[in-house]
C-alpha cells in the first residue's frame, strides 16, 4: 500500500530532536515495508526550507527512500475545492499556509492513500476520507507532592 508523508513527518525523520522523531522512522519502516512511501512536490518544497540546496534535498529523499508524486489535476482541483470550503467556512478569519496542506490532503484523497501526519486538524476537517497515521498522544501527567 502506497503511503504520503506531509512535511511534519520528514522533518521529523531528518532531525532527531523533533518530538516524533522516533515514531517516524518506525512507521516509516513500517510503511515501507507495505509498499512506496511518496512525497509530493508540495511536501518536497516545504522541506527545502530545512536544507542549503537541491542536492541536499535530493540526497535526503534518498536517503530515506522516498519516491516523489507529481501532482496530478484531479488532486489540484480537489485542493482548490478545499480551499475554497475553507474560505467559506472561516468568513475573513483565515490563517495562512493552509493551501499547502489542502494539496498533500487531497493528492492523498484522490489516490485514495493513508497520510503519515502529525498536524491532522486541516485533514480531518477538508479530507474525512483519507485514513490518517499519526503519532500517538502524548500523555501528560503530574506527581503529586
Amino acid at each position: 500500500m502506497t503511503t504520503f508523508l506531509d512535511s511534519s513527518i520528514v522533518i521529523a525523520l531528518i532531525n532527531d530532536q523533533e518530538p516524533n522523531h522516533a515514531w517516524s522512522v518506525k512507521e516509516l519502516v513500517v510503511r515501507k515495508a507495505q509498499g512506496p512511501a511518496i512525497i509530493s512536490d508540495v511536501v518536497y518544497s516545504e522541506i527545502t526550507a530545512t536544507m542549503k540546496d537541491v542536492g541536499e534535498v535530493n540526497s535526503v529523499i534518498q536517503a530515506l527512500g522516498l519516491e516523489r508524486y507529481p501532482s496530478k489535476d484531479d488532486a489540484l482541483f480537489r485542493a482548490g475545492r478545499a480551499f475554497l470550503e475553507y474560505r467559506d467556512r472561516t468568513k475573513g478569519k483565515q490563517k495562512s499556509g493552509v493551501l499547502p496542506d489542502f494539496f498533500i490532503g487531497a493528492i492523498a484523497e484522490v489516490e485514495n492513500a493513508p497520510l503519515m501526519t502529525d498536524n491532522t486538524r486541516d485533514f480531518v476537517s477538508y479530507f474525512p476520507g483519507v485514513m490518517l497515521i499519526t503519532p500517538p498522544p502524548v500523555l501528560e501527567w503530574s506527581q503529586e507532592p
